[in-house]
Formats: structure tokens, sequence, C-alpha cells
């Protein structure tokens, strides 16, 4: 015999046995059919953002202009990861991995420009042929 108290010292109602399927000890279920975890209100699956916008943005986020999908990629999946609450790390890392890479290839990008146009006034200044200045030899046709 019970008090009408369910495990956690609450108040319940007994409204039959788990012989007849009623429920007991504050609304809990017995005799029903179980819900698998994860389940929802509604007893279909809970759907879990796709891992895979993470993985191909962590991964195009090491290829220099790339890393602009990259970042875009890991930022959409930055972003349903968290409101999935679910651990979002990897995606994380793809967006800082994209911001570097691309501040470095934007850098390698301007100083080929600087080096070119340096090397283009140098050869225009100095004339078809090969020259010694400064211990640096420039080859201009």
């Amino acid at each position: 015999m019970t008090d009408g108290r369910d495990y956690d010292g609450q108040q319940g109602q007994q409204y039959g046995g788990p012989q007849d399927g009623g429920q007991q000890y504050g609304g809990q279920q017995y005799g029903g059919v179980p819900q698998a975890p994860g389940a929802g209100h509604d007893g279909g699956a809970v759907q879990r953002p796709s891992r895979g916008f993470e993985i191909a943005g962590f991964v195009l986020s090491f290829f220099g202009f790339l890393a602009i999908a990259g970042l875009i990629m890991s930022t959409i999946s930055f972003r349903r990861l968290g409101r999935a609450g679910q651990p979002r790390g990897l995606s994380l890392a793809g967006i800082i991995i994209s911001i570097v890479v691309l501040l470095l290839t934007v850098a390698f990008i301007v100083a080929a420009i600087v080096g070119a146009s340096t090397l283009l006034e140098t050869c225009a200044d100095l004339g078809p042929g090969t020259h010694v200045v400064d211990g640096v030899t420039y080859t201009c046709s």
C-alpha cells in the first residue's frame, strides 16, 4: 500500500494499478509503449542537425580562397548546432582558421602585387638585360 507519494516525495494520485494500464505515482504512465530516447512530445524523433556542414567548413578553411566557403559553412553550422544545444567546437575552429587563412592569403597577394610592381618599375628604369644593383640580380627583358 502506498501513501500517494512518488519517489521524490511529491504528492501524487493513484488511479489504478500497473496491471490495468492506469496511472500512478504522480502521473507516470505504466503499461504503455515506451518512447525511444530523444523522442519528442508527439513521439517522433527529435531532428538533430547534420555534422556535414561542420566537417566540410573545417576542411575548406585550410585552402586559400576556398576558406570563404569554409567560413560560410562553419558559421551556418555554428548557429545550427548552437540552437540544437550540440557541441560546436569544430565549427568554431573552422571559423577561426578560415579567418586566419583568408588574412594570410590577402597579405600574400598584396605582397606579391607590391613585389611585382617594384620589379617592373626597376626594370623600366634599368632597361633590358641583366643588371646587378646592391647585390641583387635583375633580369629584364
